[in-house]
């Protein structure tokens, strides 16, 4: 008598698999950056049954890697460990495209309509990870760092006030930086350098936050005080900043090297329609910028936007830190 003997091989299930690295599948990760499109119920998938955390004080994450919170423009780190032999885990690094749940002054400029900010920060990455260029032109917009310290003299008077108020670094006069804004405009100096940006040209509107966040940024050039790039507060050009702005760029050269341009809201939330290469930006916190580039006919396209933190992660990756 013949005896068969059948093996029945049992393909286990992807959830069960012990030796196995938590692989993140969701379609916004592209192998360095996992662009989070909402902070709020946005769910982490992985191929393996996982558990995720997060020390990051920036983002709200459950076990089940569900986000419940997650700051606009922040890199964070978040750890995923096998769900079944905790020996196999990672981390990942996530980018918040989109927070509504800022208190004040924050919430002022992350409306969930205003832009497509996944697209624009993904569109910032790409161009960061390109710069600097030896054969393109290009601007980096940068919104002073954190000012919460004092208040415009022309919000709360009527008057004219004293001589050049908006220039003044008394928090009596105008708003200032404050500790936390002088280290972020310090930091993004360091990284400007690090990454070996060729910054050309430094402008700055004439307010006291503004040329205190281009002078510790430091990049080289002696800083030229622009009044049309100053706050609405005090802006006597009589034109929107990004007029102004368009102004300014058409008329540097185009010689392949960046050109730094330190100014304000509203320019950090441009909403315009009659500039086709140049669709709305979306709205980003203080020490954020945004790309853009300058054709050899000076034609401006802009080439997405770029946080504080984004600048610092792309540093530490390129440099291997």
């Amino acid at each position: 008598m013949t005896l068969v003997i059948t093996i029945i091989g049992c393909k286990k299930d992807n959830n069960n698999r012990t030796s196995a690295v938590p692989k993140v599948t969701n379609t916004g990760y592209d192998g360095t950056l996992l662009f989070v499109d909402k902070a709020k119920d946005f769910q982490i998938q992985t191929d393996v049954a996982s558990a995720f955390s997060s020390t990051n004080p920036n983002i709200e994450i459950t076990s089940s890697g569900l986000i419940k919170r997650f700051m606009s423009g922040e890199v964070v780190p978040i750890t995923i460990t096998n769900k079944v032999n905790s020996a196999y885990k990672t981390t990942i690094y996530a980018l918040a495209a989109t927070d509504v749940t800022f208190v004040k002054p924050y919430s002022d400029y992350h409306a969930e309509d205003a832009t497509d900010a996944l697209a624009s920060y993904r569109q910032g990455w790409s161009t960061l990870n390109k710069l600097p260029t030896s054969n393109e032109t290009f601007a980096i917009v940068v919104r002073h760092a954190d000012a919460d310290d004092g208040i415009d003299y022309s919000v709360n008077h009527s008057d004219a006030g004293p001589a050049n108020w908006w220039k003044s670094c008394d928090p009596a006069q105008a708003r200032q930086l404050s500790t936390i804004g002088k280290q972020n405009a310090t930091d993004l100096g360091k990284v400007f350098k690090d990454l070996n940006y060729t910054i050309s040209r430094v402008y700055s509107s004439e307010f006291c936050r503004a040329v205190t966040t281009a002078t510790l940024i430091n990049a080289g050039p002696a800083i030229q005080l622009n009044a049309d790039l100053n706050h609405p507060s005090h802006n006597v050009s009589g034109k929107p900043l990004f007029d102004n702005l368009v102004n300014l760029l058409k008329v540097q050269p185009v010689d392949n090297k960046l050109t730094l341009v330190v100014a304000h809201h509203p320019l950090n939330r441009v909403d315009r329609t009659d500039y086709p290469t140049f669709p709305k930006v979306i709205p980003f916190i203080w020490t954020g910028s945004y790309f853009i580039k300058v054709s050899a006919d000076h034609n401006l396209t802009y080439e997405g936007a770029v946080s504080l933190s984004m600048y610092k992660f792309w540093r530490d990756l390129k440099l291997k830190k």
